[in-house]
């Protein structure tokens, strides 16, 4: 009952109208309390409710709030920046003016929260009902992140792994089973047979994955078994293990197979070659003892004890020849005392130190007569792990008795050829440098202006390469720029040519002004190398983010001059990819690319553009840059530069003065290298200057003729078989004798732009020389440590001399293409499969010296060539990369262009495995094509 339903009380007139009426008002006071009671709890629920409950009026005050909003009332009520403040009011304005009740989700404070909102049109205000999702919304970023890395680790797993459906069609197949993520795609929902049908795979292989697929869901195990897959094109088969793993669901119907699969071809390859070498090897340890027997040389194994275990059939003759002679009853017994000993401490030091020994010794038989012998003691490890000490005695008898002979025939030589030297020297350094002039005869200007690009590029490349390393000492400002004359103009184009053909090749458009238009002579003083770095940084990155059929603009701008210093500018301004604005200050940050996969995508480290701006500072100037996303990039710099006097550019035209041979010939050079293509250029190029060569293949092979001889210097190399040039360094600075321990040794290094110079002085190298190495370099590099000093400084190549326009020419009438001279268009993949250009300059024209390299290099690469194939066979990716760095010089000498692809991916440590697999292929292949093509001699 409603207490409105009650009469309405009036004035009693007796006392049963009064005690109707006190029961009437009791009824009424009892229907009030219970709803006030009602009241009363219904209010309790917004006030107990843990979500936060708000009620705002039109104008966005706050009307109320529960004490689960009391933070967000006291946020809303403060005039402090808020995020969530205009959330709500928007919310509240929104519902008010569309009379519709609004949801949406907000975060406040660190927390997650649904957002309704109820309008109440009648009093113009809204009710905001907030729901904590914050768990909710935890637990769904949780599962994304574990979901995430599920499936990097099944992306990045190297094993074959897909999900079937219970129709044995594709629900989900990771990239190691297919790179291609369109293809992958697209097999999604198919069959293996389908799959099987594509790939020409045999259809037995189909059917039994279909029976073995039925096997696994019937027993409701794991089933395993191996697959045989043809190679393609005749190469070997491919073996895979794979499995089959059934998963049910609750009900125990069948939800999805699990099938991974791991290559296990070269495993089933070494079984095979395991199982061929069984009957190998019981033929070869009989071969093995029988030529053990026939060496005419002492072969022994002792043990720790000095018990001998093993002897070959001379040393068994020996023993009993002299049994014979002297009726001794033991070789030992012919053997003095203090021989006995010296041999036993020998072994010793061999067991102790675990490092090969050699001495001689000598046994004065009962008849007189003295035998000498060399031993050779190497540690011995058997297959029980003791140590034993293996023996090599060779009769040095007759060397010794034509020692001294040969010592003095050695002395006379040496005397001889010291008296003769400078009555030779003079002749033939006249004789070479003809040779080396008639060799530049007969070129036309074009033929000259190529040899001038390529010769300007080829050092540039060597010497940016090397500069990259100079960044400490750029940020440190201890970095010294050269002051050299050069003529701005043709310095900056030479160096851009190179790049605008890769540009051409690629199908970009490269247009550009000369700064010659607008400045007929920009003779300045400065780095020509430091500013042609930044402007070949900026063409390279040009190249790089713009696409095919796109645009390249380089332009060199004159902008003022006084009567000391000219100020230009040079702009490079391409249509590609762009730079969002907010990104244009952090491209300049060292190891920072603009966006986080642009090192995935295009390559680079992020180091030179940071480079660039601070040369183009230490030089008085500023890299700037403009860009709009999807629309390009100009990036432009001034410098303002001393100008040339008369004399200091008549200095830049003048001929360079080559090193005089006086200062190298004569000497004698230990040249250590592995590659027999690089110690045939360096020989040639040395004895061509009167140099006396001593060649070594190996560090042990170089300690063996340096025991023999006396060398001015030893050329090192440091990247070798066995012992490293490291290593033999350190033996030759621990030598006895100090004279010869002091000998200068000259490191040789292909990866110069790795090289850590002070480890090589820390190992006791006096310098350090990149290959491939300038001619005039090496000379000076020999010359200054034959002097008793350090090496000279490495002196940048200077210009090419490009004569100028006669002032009569015409100017062009438009903008010409920044371009090399014409050549034929060629993409990588079908550029030349050889140049000799390179061979011919270091041979100054010498065709025996150019058919003694091109034989080499035909006789030795088949050898590399196998070694690639067994390393591939084995996956054994760092056997790959010492190839590629033992092969990259003699490549680069023969222009091998096309394979230069291929020794970056093959040498890189952070190339993926299918990368380096698809390199190493293409470097076997175009290496059999180039041994193929490549002429074994040449006849001019």
């Amino acid at each position: 009952m409603k207490t409105d339903a009650l009469p309405s009380p009036t004035l009693p007139t007796d006392v049963a109208e009064l005690q109707e009426l006190l029961l009437t008002e009791r009824a009424r006071r009892e229907l009030a309390e219970a709803e006030a009671q009602r009241l009363h709890a219904l209010a309790q629920v917004p006030i107990l409710n843990p979500n936060p409950s708000l009620r705002l009026d039109a104008s966005g005050q706050l009307l109320y709030a529960n004490p689960a909003a009391e933070a967000l009332a006291h946020e809303l009520k403060s005039n402090g920046p808020s995020r969530l403040r205009p959330q709500l009011l928007h919310a509240a304005t929104q519902a008010l003016r569309t009379g519709e009740v609004g949801r949406r989700e907000v975060v406040a404070n660190g927390q997650h929260f649904v957002l309704h909102v109820v309008p109440l049109l009648e009093e113009q205000t809204a009710l905001l009902y907030l729901t904590d999702v914050t768990d909710q919304r935890q637990a769904e970023k949780r599962n994304d992140e574990l979901r995430e890395f599920y499936e990097t680790v099944l992306a990045h797993l190297p094993a074959v792994v897909t999900v079937l459906d219970p129709d044995q069609r594709y629900r989900y197949i990771n990239p190691y089973a297919e790179p291609d993520p369109a293809a992958r795609q697209a097999r999604i929902g198919r069959s293996f047979a389908d799959h099987a049908a594509t790939v020409g795979l045999p259809g037995a292989v189909v059917t039994r994955r279909r029976r073995l697929f039925e096997r696994a869901v019937q027993s409701r195990q794991l089933v395993s078994w191996e697959e045989r897959w043809p190679g393609p094109e005749g190469e070997p088969n491919l073996y895979w293990l794979c499995y089959y793993q059934p998963v049910f669901g609750p009900d125990g119907g069948l939800r999805e197979v699990l099938c991974y699969g791991f290559d296990i071809t070269v495993r089933r390859q070494a079984e095979a070659r395991s199982r061929q070498s069984e009957a190998e090897r019981d033929a070869q340890q009989a071969f093995t003892n029988l030529v053990l027997d026939l060496n005419p040389n002492l072969i022994w194994v002792r043990d720790a004890e000095g018990r001998t275990i093993f002897e070959n059939a001379e040393m068994r003759r020996q023993r009993q020849h002299i049994a014979d002679v002297g009726k001794a009853v033991s070789m030992e017994a012919a053997m003095s005392k203090e021989e006995i000993q010296q041999a036993i401490l020998a072994d010793q030091q061999v067991l102790n130190t675990g490092e090969p020994l050699t001495t001689q010794f000598s046994m004065r038989l009962a008849n007189g007569e003295t035998v000498w012998y060399q031993t050779v003691r190497c540690p011995l490890v058997p297959a029980d792990g003791t140590t034993q000490v293996l023996g090599v005695s060779t009769d040095i008898t007759a060397l010794k008795q034509a020692q001294h002979a040969a010592e003095a025939a050695a002395t006379a030589r040496e005397n001889f050829l010291a008296n003769m030297s400078h009555e030779i020297r003079t002749p033939l350094n006249g004789v070479l440098g003809m040779t080396s002039l008639l060799a530049k005869t007969g070129l036309n200007e074009q033929q000259l202006n190529y040899a001038a690009i390529i010769q300007h590029s080829g050092r540039h490349l060597l010497n940016v390469v090397n500069d990259v390393l100079d960044m400490a000492k750029i940020t440190s400002g201890k970095l010294e720029l050269e002051q050299s004359a050069f003529n701005l103009c043709d310095s900056m184009a030479h160096a851009g040519q190179p790049l605008a053909i890769q540009a051409q090749e690629k199908g970009i458009r490269v247009v550009g002004t000369l700064l010659r238009d607008s400045c007929p002579h920009p003779w300045v003083l400065g780095d020509s190398y430091r500013l042609n770095q930044v402007l070949i940084n900026l063409l390279s990155n040009a190249i790089k983010f713009t696409p095919v059929g796109g645009t390249i603009t380089v332009g060199g701008y004159f902008v003022s001059e006084t009567e000391d210093t000219l100020t230009t500018e040079f702009r490079v301004t391409d249509t590609g990819i762009g730079i969002a604005p907010e990104k244009l200050e952090t491209i300049f940050q060292e190891f920072t690319q603009a966006y986080a996969d642009t090192t995935r995508q295009f390559g680079g480290t992020g180091l030179g553009l940071s480079i660039s701006r601070a040369l183009v500072q230490q030089m008085g100037g500023k890299l700037t840059v403009q860009s709009e996303l999807g629309k390009g990039s100009s990036f432009s710099f001034i410098t303002t530069l001393p100008k040339a006097s008369p004399e200091a550019r008549a200095a830049a035209l003048a001929p360079q003065v080559p090193v005089q041979e006086a200062a190298v010939r004569g000497a004698r050079v230990l040249l250590v290298e592995d590659n027999p293509v690089n110690r045939e250029v360096a020989q040639l190029l040395l004895e061509g200057h009167g140099v006396i060569v001593d060649e070594a293949a190996s560090g042990i092979e170089a300690l063996e003729l340096f025991e023999l001889h006396r060398y001015d210097v030893v050329l090192m190399d440091i990247q070798m078989p066995g012992m490293n040039g490291l290593e033999a360094t350190a033996r030759i600075r621990a030598h006895a004798e100090p004279t010869k321990a002091a000998t200068p040794i000259l490191a040789l290094t292909a990866n110069a732009f790795r090289a850590d110079a002070e480890k090589y002085a820390a190992a006791g190298m006096n310098d350090t020389l990149p290959k491939p190495f300038d001619e005039a370099e090496l000379l000076s590099k020999l010359a200054s440590l034959m002097a008793g000093g350090s090496a000279l400084p490495k002196t940048k190549a200077p210009e090419p001399v490009i004569a100028e326009p006669e002032p009569a020419a015409p100017a062009p009438p438009e903008p010409a293409p920044v371009a090399a001279p014409p050549t034929p268009s060629a993409s990588a993949a079908t550029a030349p499969l050889y140049s000799l250009g390179l061979l011919r300059e270091t041979a100054h024209g010498s065709v025996a010296f150019m058919n003694r390299i091109l034989t080499s290099f035909h006789t030795n690469t088949p050898a590399s060539v196998a070694e690639l194939r067994t390393a591939l066979a084995a996956a054994d990716w760092p056997a790959v990369a010492a190839v590629a760095h033992r092969l990259r010089p003699s490549l680069n000498l023969v222009g091998a262009a096309r394979v230069v692809p291929h020794l970056q991916v093959v040498e890189s440590k952070d190339a993926p495995e299918a990368g380096r697999r698809a390199a190493t292929e293409g470097f076997i292949r175009e290496l059999t094509a180039l041994l193929d093509g490549l002429p074994e001699r040449v006849t001019a």
